[in-house]
């Protein structure tokens, strides 16, 4: 089995969601591929901005293959794909962008066993009020809305309720997902498993 390495470079430290759908998507088109990967943390005084912390990861996180994560948050997605080529392209590595509209949450909520599960309330039945597909990439505040829905999985209240936490619980959403196919057909999903194809094709 050939091994690859790869480095997610991230908006923030809950973006770490995005290594379940990296790792499904990549067995999906190459499951002879085994993958090692990294989230791309801890480096140092080099700010927010990509064009420091992309060579950065590079640096302290060599690898095969770097995922450059950048949440839309209203800009168009194209604008956000040409902000991590800018700084990417000239690098010498292979990378594929992941640009997720509003942000990463929205890719969370394909999967309601998963919140449950996430909610370590696998066999509830309250409703979650999820949105229909064609709204993940729409909806204003889909963090909010994952969080909601995490809470009325939980089923808790009062002082139980008071101690969980939607956000501590967020990553599990991910890594409790077994598949993503439902998010074929989000422009965003769609485009960024093109542009990985186009790597594996190298590979």
């Amino acid at each position: 089995m050939k091994t690859i390495r790869y480095t997610l470079v991230t908006d923030g430290s809950s973006d770490v969601a995005l290594k379940p759908i990296i790792e499904w998507l990549v067995a999906q088109h190459r499951p002879e591929i085994g993958l090692i990967g990294e989230l791309a943390k801890d480096m140092g005084t080099v700010g927010l901005a990509l064009a420091a912390r992309v060579p950065q990861a590079i640096r302290l996180f060599p690898c095969d293959i770097l995922f450059v994560h950048r949440d839309a948050e209203g800009e168009p997605l194209q604008r956000r794909m040409d902000e991590i080529d800018a700084v990417t392209r000239d690098l010498h590595v292979k990378y594929v962008p992941i640009v997720p509209i509003r942000m990463t949450e929205a890719w969370l909520l394909s999967d309601e066993l998963a919140i449950r599960s996430a909610a370590e309330n696998r066999a509830g039945r309250a409703p979650l009020n999820l949105p229909a597909k064609r709204n993940w990439e729409t909806v204003n505040d889909p963090k909010r809305v994952l969080f909601d829905a995490l809470i009325a999985a939980s089923g808790k209240s009062g002082r139980a309720l008071s101690k969980f936490s939607p956000a501590r619980q967020r990553a599990l959403v991910a890594q409790r997902t077994t598949d993503f196919s439902a998010l074929r057909g989000l422009l965003s999903f769609d485009v960024f498993e093109e542009k990985l194809l186009e790597i594996l094709r190298e590979i």
